[in-house]
């Protein structure tokens, strides 16, 4: 009895199997694995999240660039070079600015790199 459901159970496992290489064969199309899958949906969730922001600015741009009173912010500095740091040297740098604008100047979304 145990020989007959064994030899069952590999029966039905070679005929899944092969169907499923013969369906894969029929499309032309080789299968992508799981990992292959979500790093193609992380690519093209980051290129929409890229197209948006360039999208926000370019529309942040067109409308100061139509307001002569936009906020301008004008930097002291733009570039600071360190040159060599020793270790645990302190490695804080601040830049200011202003703004020259006459509409007040609303910093959000501010970041290090």
């Amino acid at each position: 009895m145990r020989k007959l459901i064994l030899s069952l159970a590999v029966v039905a496992f070679v005929s899944f199997s092969l169907s499923a290489q013969v369906s894969n064969s029929e499309k032309n199309v080789p299968a992508k694995s799981v990992e292959q899958q979500s790093i193609e949906k992380k690519k093209k969730a980051e290129q929409q999240k890229l197209e948006k922001q360039r999208l926000a600015n370019k529309q942040a741009q067109n409308s100061q660039a139509n307001n002569p009173n936009a906020p301008i912010a004008t930097f002291d500095k733009l570039v600071h070079d360190y040159g060599t740091i020793e270790q645990y040297a302190d490695g804080n740098c601040e830049f200011k600015f202003t703004n020259t604008g006459k509409e007040p100047l609303i910093l959000s979304n501010v970041r290090s790199s």
